[in-house]
């Protein structure tokens, strides 16, 4: 029965948007890194410049315009200078947009500098499929990227085609083939894929899994179709209405078929060996985010640098942090978004609970855990607490909602911007 599942996602959905609402401010002081906090940060860093515009995407971005890029990257720049004054310092660092590919030479460049900066030993890049040629691969290979991740979405030429991307990318199996010049390069060559959108069908979703079963990446993403309103009322316009009991029938069978040559990462990314995944807020417990739109989560706080080009430039230019909102996280809240994270991962370990924090978030978590297991989300092991496959798909939920609430203050700041 759906209706347990239709609870939850009402309570989800209202409790990540009552939670992620944001203070605007007219500038931040980020505070020097002390010398006490010996966390390992990563880096985000934004790109967000795309070819055209895909209709369902919620993220931050814009058509590419070469003059406008090379100038942003230059304020990139300076924004990581500022962060290395202030002694942060990052073991790991994932690049994302908008297609960050789009501008070979300044993605390049930037991956020097950031490795002549800081301490980086692992490093992400998204990328698109068209972008897959052998002269992007080598400089990719040799500027030390580890892991790869490209936006594949579908093997259903009719879905690429309802979703913009087959004039764009080119067909199923012009993308397997790019695929296969790819898998090995990296340590890691992630597929990202969509599921559950409207016009899905159980045929197309089983398509997709038979082509990753023939492919075999390393690793394999599958994402619920995560919208903010605005997009929402696109595709209901466009390819019709989103339901969520067609995801709850298409995660299981994604799970089913998975396990045959992958051990899941979180509850929707599947690895056949350890690698880094997409969701970095699971591996590192502080993140600094750079780059217009780009988020950042220490000293408690979630902070958003400006989705604005031009003022996040300004800001650079007269060396201020770009960050226009900010989120300070109850101690509460903190609580719910390690359980939340750690979580997603799909096991927590006990020791975790070994340490006066640890402690302290065990007993505020007590009615929480008590629930979980009553519920059968969580089974107990020896030096592990784990999700059972009815807990991961309940925080595949929870993990949605919270990125569509992300998406909906994406779609306020973009409304901002417009009214300004």
């Amino acid at each position: 029965m759906y209706i347990v599942e239709s609870i939850l996602n009402t309570f989800y959905r209202k409790k990540m948007r009552s939670v992620l609402c944001f203070d605007e401010v007219a500038s931040v002081p980020i505070p020097p890194k002390s010398p006490a906090d010996t966390d390992n940060y990563l880096l985000y860093i934004h790109v967000p410049f795309c070819e055209s515009l895909c209709p369902y995407c919620s993220f931050h971005r814009y058509e590419y315009s070469e003059k406008t890029a090379r100038a942003y990257y230059d304020a990139l720049w300076q924004e990581l200078c500022m962060y290395q004054r202030l002694g942060y310092d990052f073991k790991g660092m994932y690049i994302g947009g908008g297609t960050p590919t789009i501008m070979m030479d300044q993605l390049i460049e930037t991956l020097a500098v950031t490795r002549e900066m800081f301490s980086v030993q692992e490093i992400s890049v998204e990328t698109n499929p068209n972008h897959l040629t052998e002269a992007n691969l080598h400089l990719l290979k040799n500027a030390g990227v580890n892991r790869l991740s490209v936006g594949v979405q579908s093997f259903d030429d009719k879905l690429l085609r309802h979703i913009g991307r087959y004039a764009k990318y080119g067909s199923a199996q012009q993308i397997k083939e790019k695929l296969k010049s790819a898998i090995g390069l990296f340590d890691t060559l992630n597929v990202d894929l969509i599921f559950n959108m409207p016009v899905q069908t159980h045929k197309s979703l089983e398509q997709d899994l038979d082509v990753i079963e023939e492919l075999l990446p390393e690793q394999v993403t599958f994402y619920p179709l995560m919208t903010a309103p605005s997009v929402e009322i696109v595709l209901n316009n466009s390819l019709g209405p989103i339901s969520y009991k067609k995801e709850k029938l298409f995660y299981f069978i994604i799970l089913d078929r998975m396990k045959k040559n992958y051990t899941g990462s979180t509850a929707w990314c599947f690895s056949r060996k350890k690698s880094m995944i997409d969701e970095y807020i699971i591996a590192y417990d502080k993140y600094i985010g750079a780059g217009s739109g780009a988020f950042g989560y220490f000293n408690d706080c979630i902070y958003i640098n400006t989705f604005a080009l031009d003022e996040y430039v300004r800001k650079i230019q007269h060396h201020e942090f770009p960050v226009t909102r900010v989120k300070q996280f109850t101690e509460q809240e903190n609580i719910y978004y390690f359980l939340l994270m750690k979580l997603f991962g799909l096991s927590l370990p006990k020791a975790v609970f070994n340490t006066e924090q640890g402690r302290y978030y065990k007993k505020k978590l007590r009615l929480e855990m008590l629930l979980l297991k009553l519920s059968r989300s969580i089974a107990e092991k020896a030096d592990s607490i784990e999700l059972t496959d009815k807990g991961k798909y309940y925080w595949v939920m929870a993990m949605r909602e919270f990125f569509i609430a992300v998406d909906t203050m994406r779609d306020h700041c973009r409304e901002k911007l417009q009214t300004d």
